[in-house]
């Protein structure tokens, strides 16, 4: 009951805070634009001093720049946020306990009960029979759950081994989830305030109303850092004029924006530096929890001939499929502790939450490339972690890992070749050099002459 009534108290937090920001920003406005700078700046008594009309347009320009963008970040990031949170499907017995649950509660009449589906498919928690055959190197009994029973029993489960790489337990199946009833998509977390499962799932934050997930990281990154640059300046010019007004009296609506400016900022701050942190790495901030000791368990393709000499392959296996003539295999592989399978590096990282253009980085127009699953791989594109796992195991030959690796520094070689061809032209056309190759030009001639001349030493 405890957690029932503190899902509701987030949920219902979650709606009023982006009501209260709005009137927040709307308030800060006010002070800034009327109080500051028309009344203060612009328009101000004779008494008080003469006007500063460029000081005063300056500011409104600015502030209103930056308000429009960060009124534009929040917009997309709460409509991202509430239009396509990023949700994963729930099962097919998810809906048939749900609906058979509605159907008991309009029922009026104390008739026999409905057949109990839990009897049939499972209890709620446990996993479907398996479509597809098990090798015996897993040590889990193969299953022959060939043919229509078995699609109904493991529904969704083409869809991972469809791919090459997904993520997997230790018997090679997906993960699943006991409250979705349904296969955890690759980086799927169940979340707890909305009970479903999210794609690359963030955090849940009460500030943009719902689930910060692939589909609004890179909008929610823009909001916190337009949000800290709006509020250092902000705090930068009212604390200027609260100094020169110090002695003559303050108004109370400045003090106020000034703290609200400073808290903020400080909030801010701190959320962008995260933020940035986390996209550079390419994690979210519940995976982050475990980074430095998570073990990713994947599932990777073994190819029809295998580049590795082994009798017995030193990994398990798994073998998917309904045709036996017709059947994936997938090695369970495992990464070291803390290693990222998702990491790229930090331009790839930042460009695959961001965008590939400057004016990505800057604007909340594009969503994330990192949403767009269409890859035949993976869900999401993987790092070299993954393919120095497959050269350990033989999946792949060492000389492909090795001759992928440098592909990724040549241009980076090509300049710097370029750079030292030129410093050793510039060396080359000093005056020391210049007198030393006379020299040795000369030395050749006086060498031929001696022996012309018959002379032998």
């Amino acid at each position: 009951m405890a957690s029932v009534n503190q899902k509701a108290i987030n949920l219902w937090t979650a709606r009023v805070i982006p009501v209260v920001l709005i009137g927040l920003a709307g308030y800060a406005t006010w002070v800034v634009v009327v109080l500051v700078c028309i009344d203060y700046l612009l328009k101000p008594s004779p008494t008080i001093r003469e006007p500063r009309s460029g000081a005063g347009i300056a500011i409104l320009t600015i502030y209103a720049c930056l308000l429009s963008l960060l009124a534009l970040t929040y917009f997309r990031l709460v409509y991202t946020v509430v239009a396509n949170p990023g949700y994963t499907p729930r099962g097919p017995q998810w809906h048939a306990q749900n609906s058979s649950k509605r159907r008991r509660r309009r029922s009026s009449r104390a008739a026999a009960p409905p057949p109990d589906l839990e009897k049939q498919n499972g209890s709620a928690g446990e996993q479907p029979a398996f479509n597809g055959v098990l090798s015996a190197s897993t040590g889990v009994p193969a299953s022959s759950a060939y043919g229509p029973a078995g699609d109904v029993f493991a529904p969704g489960l083409r869809d991972f081994y469809k791919r090459d790489v997904f993520t997997c337990e230790s018997d090679g199946r997906p993960i699943w989830c006991s409250t979705c009833l349904n296969w955890k998509l690759d980086r799927a977390h169940h979340c707890r305030e909305v009970g479903r499962c999210v794609r690359k799932m963030d955090h849940f934050c009460p500030w943009v109303g719902g689930i910060v997930s692939e589909t609004s990281q890179k909008f929610f990154v823009l909001f916190v850092c337009w949000g800290s640059i709006y509020c250092v300046f902000i705090l930068i010019f009212m604390a200027k004029f609260v100094a020169e007004r110090a002695h003559t009296g303050v108004n109370v609506h400045w003090i106020v924006v000034l703290s609200m400016a400073g808290l903020f900022s400080l909030f801010l701050l701190g959320m962008s530096g995260s933020s940035l942190q986390f996209v550079f790495q390419n994690t979210t901030t519940i995976e982050n929890l475990s980074r430095k000791t998570k073990v990713w368990q994947l599932a990777v393709l073994v190819p029809a001939v295998p580049a590795h000499s082994y009798s017995q392959p030193p990994y398990r296996t798994i073998t998917y499929g309904q045709d036996p003539n017709n059947t994936r295999t997938f090695a369970i592989l495992h990464t070291k502790p803390g290693e990222n399978p998702w990491d790229l590096g930090y331009s790839r990282n930042f460009k695959s939450v961001m965008g590939e253009h400057w004016y990505d980085w800057i604007l909340p127009i594009k969503p994330s490339p990192c949403a767009n699953h269409d890859r035949q791989d993976c869900q999401f594109e993987l790092g070299p972690a993954v393919e120095r796992m497959k050269s350990e195991v033989g999946i792949i030959s060492h000389t492909t890992f090795d001759e992928e690796k440098p592909r990724r520094h040549r241009r980076r070689r090509r300049r710097r070749s370029t750079h030292t061809r030129s410093v050793d032209r510039a060396a080359e056309d000093s005056e020391p050099l210049k007198e030393e190759r006379r020299k040795k030009k000369v030395r050749p001639l006086r060498d031929e002459s001696r022996r012309d001349s018959g002379v032998d030493r």
